[in-house]
């Protein structure tokens, strides 16, 4: 039926499409607005039929632009219209082309020497072949092998390249290609997540376009098919006559579409977990997908905007500027991973359009390929289940034990006897018969299992009796789905002040492919008519809108196309039925942008619910005072309640010259009362919210506003509505200083809130931004403080095995038992031992705190002053560069502020991260007795499931660097460390390491190409705990470097290792002294070998080895091409 329709809806359009004549002076520009003046084309253009349209496709007003159609430029606002769409007709080509008697090429001037103007013979140099000739290209390739005699071989690859240029007169490529097989994080998570639109190649036309590879489907012109979706695949639009154009997709989807709610706690900035559509905590969120929506309004992402995302762990977090309160509805839409079926997508779409009237088609069809699971593998029993479910997603669920082999990077168990109950038990002995086994959390009480504890691999489960723990031996089973929407709509104008529009849509929903169960409820329709018509247009004009919407109860479609809060603006709940809304408005306009309005709405629902909707809206604009009202009452009968929902808001606000004032007024009653009780509704709220603002200068440049707000909640309490809390708001918002030599910025909103039945609550958020250069770029310095209130998660992980080399951690068995515990991994000291990844688990704990933040750098620079003299000449040899990084977290506990960054009382510390760094310079760079001191402190404190960790390193170093003569450089370096480790629940992780340092170095310069190296390195380490561990170690070490003229370097490095250690080197501090090394000797090399082939392509070669006195030689090779453009 939906295919039948759709394929009328194109052969009506192919009809009226040939009718048309076809005109190769027409023209179709979709255009960017970068600068209010465009070019349209190169000669002039006809004004009789000149059409321009905004980025939705709808006309733009003649008043909004000006047209010069003899030099074909036109004038728009750049900020109002970011992309227009331009319709036009050239003039013929006998008008606009240039007649000349003479060709102007062979016309030279009367100076040329005209005996030099033609030769017997031309000696042509052969060109160059040059990859992607004539395209703008830049980025890289790589591809590379490494292997080993302690690993296998594994390969390696990364692509980001961008091309972009002309192939032909008339045909352009734009391509972005991005992919890459190394981890993304140095914590070893390998979520590959990229932006969308990295991985594209398109060409294109002025009449047709193709792009493969990461597409945006989107459509903005549908009311009942508007959505957005970032799929990967092939997308063809072309325009086939003056006035039609079609356009095709087919696509792999790579994510589902899915909202959650929540309401904001107050003073809390996150983060806040996102969930799936089932609750499901482990979703990785597609990037660049997200809309976020508070109170109904869409907020910016960006660190320097309204709030954060991190998609790998699907957390949200907001900005200190834009502080959260308890009265924020939150809602994310978004698309995640899902990835149980291999799921396709179509769309197409044409559009057919004359002066008057206008139909556009679409065609939407999303399915599983339900014998193409991904991530499942079902058997015939569970696909059984599935057939017998239908609809109903409870009864998709199944055992999920099935026996395995056993496997140490696993979690298996063995099936025991505990009375008459078989259950699961853990177990690691590989003569049982092993099972693998997934738990499902069912709820409190309602399983038989508990988590019982999390170790490196995964999480173990272990029976407590019937109905007494949460979780069991069970796993939810997706079923296939699919959804097809065919959709018509139709535009009619027959003069410029009527406008008809018409919609109708069908929609075929199938939850489960697999059954044939409640397919009765997948077909569903839905139609919208509107009519607007201007009933007078003098000075104001006036206005009239009739709008009717029908949508049956099973329509279904790809995303939400009501507003954000349409339910929460009609009081539904739980709405069953036939949907029917009238909707009437009646609106005064003037050219001033001035409005009136009144309209009435009716929806109801054919089993539960009538609605009735008056609202009033105001915007008027009187020389230099602005104010507006909206306002609405809802009365609205349910088959349990009757509800009247007012809401009244209204501001005004004066400009003068140099500042500013206003205020506004925000009411809300929603009484809702049971029809059987008339007693109110739980959910029944009344607020009203005052605020006055006061502002000085311009917010393009210098200003400053202060503002005060005023909100009192009631809520029912014994039948009646009873003040619930009442809050005060103080804030500032200003930026004081801009100038090329100085920025200040300040930013402070402090709450206090009065609770009635709970205690009173305040809070603060606050940023200051400073940056200031002084004495000609003598002082450079930048401070950057900040306060707010937030979460911190409790952090779980596991480790996953991956191939040598790309991973981060190393396992070291130190007990022997073959269990890999939490506490022996490590950070890889050399690549073939990196073959582990740390993949963090979704928090579902998190600790409040409050937060201090401090950033400061500072930058003396004399050096500048190299051409003065006297003491200002002394002076230029020193520079100096300090930086300090504090964020610093402490447990929130009560309405006490934490402002102080630097305090460091470990009782209430949560969370700590402190980086600083002086570095002060003589004679910086220059090797003529250059020195350089630097001091280093960091301290973190991180949470953890398995305990709190806290670090603390010093660092004092002296570097000096003296040339000799013409062939000798003298380097030397002094460095004393401190290293402390002190976790919660492993004491033999925990040391204190103190460490002193000394490295001469002497080089020999051949030639500015070639240099070789002699040095000798003593380290003394102590641990300060425990077994106070101590390593005396003497380094020896030779280097060679070359450079050639053919730009080819080679780097060959050996080192000898004498390690005297007191201590058990198989343990975490003897692995962290010897940084990877054994006790006795050691001995490295590595050769280091690149090459530039020709002017993109470089190759590199890598061989490293290293033998100890009781280990065989390890070799690792590797190779590697590199494409540069």
């Amino acid at each position: 039926m939906i295919k039948n329709s759709f394929l009328c809806i194109f052969l009506f359009m192919g009809v009226l499409i040939n009718a048309q004549n076809n005109s190769e002076d027409f023209r179709s520009e979709k255009i960017r607005v970068v600068k209010d003046t465009v070019q349209i084309d190169s000669v002039s253009i006809n004004p009789l039929k000149f059409r321009l349209l905004d980025a939705k496709q709808k006309p733009v007003h003649f008043s909004e632009y000006q047209v010069n159609y003899t030099e074909a430029f036109l004038i728009i606002d750049s900020k109002k219209y970011r992309e227009i769409t331009v319709e036009y007709y050239r003039f013929p080509k006998f008008l606009t082309k240039v007649y000349s008697p003479f060709d102007k090429r062979l016309i030279v001037p009367n100076t040329t020497n005209t005996g030099k103007l033609y030769s017997l013979t031309t000696n042509k140099k052969p060109s160059d072949i040059k990859l992607f000739d004539g395209l703008k290209t830049s980025g890289y390739i790589t591809r590379g092998l490494t292997t080993g005699n302690n690993q296998n071989a594994v390969t390696n690859s990364a692509m980001d390249l961008t091309i972009e240029g002309k192939l032909s007169k008339d045909v352009a490529i734009r391509a972005n290609i991005f992919d890459t097989n190394i981890p993304l994080q140095e914590n070893g998570y390998s979520q590959n997540i990229t932006d969308f639109d990295r991985i594209f190649i398109e060409l294109y036309s002025k009449n047709w376009r193709i792009k493969a590879g990461d597409v945006n489907l989107k459509n903005e012109d549908s009311h009942f098919l508007n959505f957005e979706k970032q799929v990967a695949g092939l997308e063809v639009a072309a325009i086939i006559a003056e006035n039609a154009r079609v356009s095709a997709s087919g696509a792999v989807v790579r994510g589902r579409f899915s909202a959650f709610n929540f309401v904001g706690i107050e003073s809390n900035q996150g983060p806040y977990k996102v969930v799936g559509p089932n609750n499901e905590p482990a979703i990785v969120i597609i990037a660049g997908s997200d809309r976020v929506y508070v109170n109904g309004i869409q907020i910016r992402r960006g660190g320097n905007k309204d709030y954060t995302i991190d998609y790998n762990l699907a957390e949200i977090s907001f900005n200190t500027t834009y502080p959260i309160t308890n009265d924020m509805r939150i809602r994310i839409e978004f698309q995640y991973s899902d990835i149980n079926y291999t799921r396709f997508i179509t769309y197409e779409k044409g559009h057919y359009k004359s002066d008057i009237f206008s139909v556009k088609g679409y065609f939407y069809s999303e399915n599983d390929a339900k014998n193409q699971p991904v991530q499942l593998s079902l058997t015939e029993a569970q696909k059984q289940i599935l057939a017998n479910a239908g609809n109903n997603r409870e009864l998709m669920v199944a055992e999920s034990a099935f026996i395995d082999a056993f496997s140490e990077n696993r979690i298996l168990y063995k099936k025991v006897t505990v009375g008459t109950t078989e259950i699961f038990e853990y177990t690691t002995d590989e003569n049982d018969e092993l099972y693998t086994v997934t738990f499902t959390n069912v709820g409190t009480n309602n399983g038989d299992y508990i988590l019982d504890r999390t170790i490196a691999i995964g999480t173990i489960f272990s029976y407590v009796g019937s109905n007494m723990g949460n979780y069991d031996p069970i796993v939810q089973l997706f079923a296939p789905t699919a959804l097809q929407v065919a959709v018509a709509n139709a535009r009619y104008s027959p003069n410029a002040k009527t406008v008809i529009n018409a919609e109708a849509a069908v929609s075929n929903n199938d939850l489960n492919l697999f059954s044939d169960i409640d397919d009765d409820q997948n077909k569903g329709l839905a139609t919208k008519i509107r009519w607007t018509q201007i009933v007078s247009d003098k000075k104001w004009q006036l206005l009239s809108d009739v709008n009717y919407q029908f949508i049956h109860r099973n329509f279904r479609t790809v995303q939400r196309f009501q507003p954000v809060e349409f339910n929460r603006d009609w009081n539904l709940v739980n709405p069953t039925g036939n949907q029917q809304q009238i909707a009437t408005q009646i609106s005064l306009h003037d050219k001033k942008k001035n409005t009136l309005s009144y309209s009435f709405n009716h929806l109801s629902f054919s089993d539960n619910f009538n609605g009735s909707k008056h609202e009033f809206n105001s915007k008027i604009k009187l020389d230099s005072t602005r104010f507006y009202i909206n306002s609405s009452m809802l009365n609205n009968t349910s088959d349990i309640r009757d509800d009247r929902f007012i809401r009244i808001k209204a501001a005004a606000e004066q400009h003068f010259s140099k500042s500013w004032m206003g205020g506004f007024f925000n009411f809300e009653s929603n009484a809702g009362r049971n029809r059987n009780t008339s007693d109110f509704i739980n959910t029944s709220h009344r607020f009203k919210e005052y605020e006055g603002y006061f502002g000085l200068g311009d917010t393009a440049k210098v200003y400053a506003k202060l503002g005060f707000n005023y909100r009192d909640n009631d809520s029912i309490r014994s039948n009646n509505f009873t003040e619930i809390n009442h809050r005060k708001t103080f804030y500032i918002n200003s930026r004081i200083v801009q100038n090329k030599n100085a920025t200040l910025n300040v930013f402070a909103n402090y709450r206090i809130t009065k609770n009635a039945f709970a205690e009173d609550e305040k809070s603060l958020h606050s940023k200051w931004i400073y940056h200031q250069r002084l004495f000609g770029n003598f002082l450079n310095f930048g401070t950057v403080y900040e306060t707010s209130s937030g979460n911190i998660p409790r952090q779980d992980y596991i480790y996953v095995e991956t191939e040598p080399g790309q991973g981060y951690y190393t396992w070291r068995d130190y007990n022997n038992d073959g269990i890999k515990d939490f506490d022996e991994f490590e950070i890889a000291e050399f690549q073939d031992q990196a073959n582990y990844l740390r993949v963090p688990l979704p928090n579902l704990r998190y600790i409040a705190t409050q937060r201090a933040k401090w950033s400061q750098s500072l930058t003396l620079n004399a050096g500048r002053r190299s051409t003065a003299s006297g003491f200002k000449k002394i002076l230029s040899h020193f520079q100096n560069q300090t930086f300090l990084n504090v964020v610093n977290e402490q447990e929130r506990t009560g309405n006490t502020f934490h402002l102080n960054p630097f305090d460091f009382n470990d009782r209430t510390l949560i969370g700590l991260n402190l980086h600083f760094r002086n570095s002060f310079y003589f004679n910086r760079n220059l090797r003529k007795y250059s020195t350089v001191y630097t001091y280093g402190s960091s301290r973190a404190k991180q949470q953890f499931f398995i305990g709190n960790q806290r670090i603390k390193t010093k660092l004092h170093q002296i570097e000096f660097a003296h040339k000799i003569g013409t062939y000798w450089l003298l380097d030397v370096m002094g460095k004393t460390s401190e290293n402390n480790l002190e976790t919660d629940n492993f004491n033999t992780r925990n040391y204190e390491i103190k460490a002193h340092e000394v490295q001469p170095k002497i080089s020999y310069l051949h030639s500015k190409n070639q240099r070789f190296s002699v040095y000798y390195h003593y380290t003394y380490k102590q641990n300060q705990l425990q077994d106070f561990e101590e390593l005396k170690q003497q380094k020896f070490g030779l280097e060679y470097v070359f450079t050639g003229k053919k730009q080819q370097q080679l780097n060959a490095n050996f080192t000898a290792f004498f390690n005297i250690f007191n201590g058990n080197p198989n343990s975490p501090v003897g692995y962290q002294m010897l940084e990877g090394l054994q006790n006795g000797k050691n001995y490295t090399w590595d050769i280091l070998y690149n090459q530039k082939l020709n002017s993109f392509l470089n190759i590199s070669l890598n061989y490293l080895g290293r033998k100890s006195e009781n280990s065989d030689t390890i070799h690792t090779g590797s190779i590697q091409l590199r494409a540069v453009f």
